[in-house]
């Protein structure tokens, strides 16, 4: 639960259960739109104005992983945020990104999803240009904003069919929207290829059990020891390679299936006959 100034809880429904991939997956949003005007919509607004704006400025005062010093690049703009904490890692930066993420898509009201979450991916697209990836969290945060577009551009969660709140019998994204969101998707789609061409990474911190996993010396079935082949050197690296392939052509492609031919110019009524 959280709670916003203004006195707005955000709390999604009880029977929202968390899964075994929840880590992946939006919080369940609230069961009617927030009221135009009202104060739990006008507190929200506030909220999410200034969690963009904090991570614009730690953007801005983003160190390099490297040296730990201030990037050149929004230098004066950082000067003037004071003790605000730049991030020293892109990792750093999709946790906020995430956790803004969910209080937007639980506040279940349509009309201020699609425009925050556009700014909110934009934000993301200049993220990727800037900083080296954190592989598992950057994935993890494209997922999830794949979900929320795609999900809002049928009315419907992708995964499990529920009608999502304030699309009955209300217009849902606007063809302005959906240009921008088909070019939003479209840039950030070439910007992980360029980040990741790069070859310059993040690593999350292993888990204790994996790290404890890598101490053990592998043995075979009957408690003998057994040697790894030089031949075989290099697999691992041929598989994350692949894996990152693989998670780099599905960035945004549930956004893309959804959008489709909808921007497509519509037919002006003229019909010719053809020539015999």
């Amino acid at each position: 639960m959280s709670s916003l100034p203004g006195g707005f809880i955000l709390s999604p429904p009880a029977s929202s259960v968390a899964s075994s991939n929840a880590t992946a997956r939006l919080p369940h949003p609230r069961n009617s739109p927030l009221r135009p005007g009202g104060s739990k919509e006008g507190a929200f607004i506030r909220y999410v104005d200034q969690q963009i704006l904090h991570i614009q400025r730690r953007f801005a005062k983003r160190t390099s992983p490297q040296t730990n010093e201030l990037s050149d690049i929004d230098r004066d703009k950082a000067d003037t945020w004071g003790d605000v904490k730049g991030y020293a890692s892109m990792k750093e930066a999709c946790k906020d990104v995430e956790e803004l993420l969910s209080v937007i898509w639980i506040s279940g009201t349509p009309s201020l999803q699609v425009p925050y979450l556009i700014s909110l991916a934009l934000l993301v697209g200049n993220i990727i240009q800037a900083m080296p990836p954190t592989p598992k969290s950057l994935f993890r945060t494209l997922d999830k904003l794949d979900h929320a577009f795609a999900s809002l551009l049928q009315g419907r969660d992708v995964d499990t069919g529920e009608r999502l709140p304030g699309f009955a019998g209300e217009r849902g994204v606007s063809g302005t929207e959906k240009v921008r969101i088909r070019s939003l998707v479209e840039r950030t789609r070439v910007n992980v290829v360029e980040a990741f061409k790069k070859g310059e990474f993040e690593y999350e911190e292993p888990e204790i059990e994996e790290l404890e996993d890598e101490d053990k010396m592998d043995t075979d079935t009957d408690g003998e020891l057994v040697l790894e082949n030089a031949e075989n050197d290099g697999l691992d690296d041929d598989h994350e390679n692949n894996d990152f392939n693989l998670k780099i052509a599905r960035v945004y492609d549930a956004t893309m299936v959804e959008l489709g031919d909808s921007l497509e110019q519509p037919s002006i009524g003229i019909i010719t006959e053809g020539r015999g």
